[in-house]
């Protein structure tokens, strides 16, 4: 039986938190959302289609282990490691390169949020890591993917920490691209194992 999805979303299109509902349907099918939303989107997916729970193999302890074990001293992860798809002129690198993608090509962005404590001189920081990530189907029509590129974000860290920190994660993040790409392949090969 065909499944109704339709995403609802608070800020714009493809762009922050984003509500989603799935209802299978024979003929009709009724999805309404009580919030308020900048956009939404309606897909009729399928009987044949193969739908991976990204979220539940993000928090899986392989990933979440590895992430953890990645993070410079003095930094800590504070949230669950998400996914969001992203439009790729929305991408912070997006600049260094326009044409590697199409505008409208859509990244999955993969982040978490973290924590770094500082001495007593200066704020702690906070912020979020980004992992930008492209997922396709190869000549022979069998999944694959590769990280496309990084980034962080964080707040905090002054008067005289800003440079430590930089330091720390402009080391830290590229560096753990590999490790990245292994899970990433992990994850390829485990959806294509699955029974449709």
């Amino acid at each position: 039986m065909p499944t109704l999805s339709q995403y609802w979303f608070r800020d714009r299109f493809f762009a922050g938190p984003v509500d989603g509902f799935n209802q299978p349907y024979g003929g009709w099918a009724w999805i309404s959302n009580s919030g308020g939303s900048a956009a939404t989107l309606v897909w009729n997916r399928q009987d044949n289609e193969q739908v991976v729970d990204l979220g539940s193999d993000l928090s899986n302890p392989l990933v979440t282990n590895a992430v953890d074990g990645l993070l410079p001293s003095g930094v800590s992860r504070t949230s669950g490691v998400k996914a969001a798809g992203v439009f790729w002129p929305d991408v912070p690198y997006h600049g260094r390169d326009p044409s590697r993608h199409h505008d409208s090509d859509m990244l999955v962005r993969v982040y978490f949020d973290f924590h770094v404590s500082t001495p007593w001189y200066c704020s702690d920081a906070d912020g979020s890591i980004s992992y930008y990530l492209v997922i396709f189907l190869d000549s022979t029509r069998h999944l694959a993917g590769f990280v496309d590129g990084w980034g962080y974000h964080y707040d905090g860290g002054g008067p005289f920490c800003t440079g430590s920190i930089n330091s720390g994660l402009d080391s830290a993040v590229p560096g753990a691209i590999g490790t990245v790409q292994g899970l990433l392949d992990t994850l390829v090969q485990h959806w294509s194992e699955k029974p449709p």
